[in-house]
């Protein structure tokens, strides 16, 4: 394989590509959807010579971005933080060259900024998790990662009904203390934004997802899928009170287990990274809170 080394050749014009540029490349595959923040917080580079090169690889096709809605009162001279970058048509055919990327990613021109916000919340997430396990000194590692929603979408069916099984992320961690074959742990996440709507019979969709999680490892299908023994889902509520509410409510709908976990958005942060590791998740099981990796049915 060509190393990124070999990439650090400077031809006649004025941009050439530096091994650096490929790091950015690598986050993006992984990441999907970064802001210059998040770059910061991978590579402790200076933000402002971020902020230059992305728009570099930008203006060369390597990446795209996309502009959020500012949410705060800001100065007009501030930077861009509301920026939102993803791969260029360009970058991922290279991130694809020096194996940065699998052949399963697909470069999409159609980016629906009404999802930004929400795939902002999963990126938030899987780098709190990848900084948290730095300062943890590797314990737990994030061994497996996949939140690309073609590769998500399954179905499972509870007493004849079909049930979409349609989750924001799927993950692993891998507890370094535990012999091997025994030390990984796989989640499902859902993040939650909106009030619980569409219902039917009076179960709302939230809900029905839910059974359909229950459905899902009763009948086999992360294993046929995933090849993985077992699962837990995570859910991020927007506020505790929310995830407080929807924990109770799984388990007045009888379905207090173990398997599903509750925490809020103030629980993750890149600031406080390590946060996600401590007991923040409820359980509708005995409502009581843990550590990510603790519970078990």
């Amino acid at each position: 394989m060509t190393t990124a080394q070999q990439i650090v050749s400077k031809p006649a014009s004025r941009f050439y590509l530096k091994a650096s540029d490929l790091e950015i490349l690598k986050w993006l595959a992984e990441y999907h959807h970064l802001q210059p923040l998040h770059f910061q917080k991978l590579s402790g580079r200076n933000i402002v010579s971020l902020r230059r090169r992305l728009r570099q690889l930008l203006e060369q096709g390597y990446v795209e971005r996309l502009t959020l809605p500012l949410e705060r009162v800001m100065p007009v001279a501030s930077p861009p933080d509301q920026y939102v970058y993803y791969l260029g048509q360009r970058g991922l055919t290279l991130a694809k060259q020096y194996g940065l990327a699998d052949e399963a990613h697909r470069y999409n021109p159609e980016k629906s900024i009404i999802l930004l916000p929400h795939d902002l919340l999963i990126t938030t997430f899987h780098l709190a998790l990848h900084l948290a396990s730095q300062k943890a000194n590797g314990n737990p590692q994030t061994v497996f990662w996949e939140q690309r929603r073609a590769l998500l979408q399954d179905r499972a069916y509870d007493r004849g009904e079909p049930l979409s099984v349609n989750p924001d992320a799927f993950f692993g961690l891998k507890d370094t203390t535990k012999p091997e074959g025994e030390n990984c742990t796989y989640f499902f996440l859902e993040v939650v934004r909106a009030r619980e709507h569409d219902y039917l019979r009076e179960e709302s969709s939230f809900m029905r997802k839910m059974r359909g999680f229950l459905a899902y490892h009763r009948d086999g299908g992360h294993q046929r899928r995933w090849k993985v023994s077992n699962f837990r889902v995570v859910t991020v509520a927007p506020t505790r009170t929310r995830a407080a509410n929807l924990c109770r409510k799984m388990t007045d709908a009888g379905m207090s287990f173990k398997r599903f976990w509750f925490t809020d958005l103030s629980q993750i942060s890149l600031d406080q990274p390590d946060r996600i590791l401590s007991q923040i998740f409820l359980t509708p099981k005995d409502h009581t809170s843990g550590p990510l990796y603790s519970f078990r049915d």
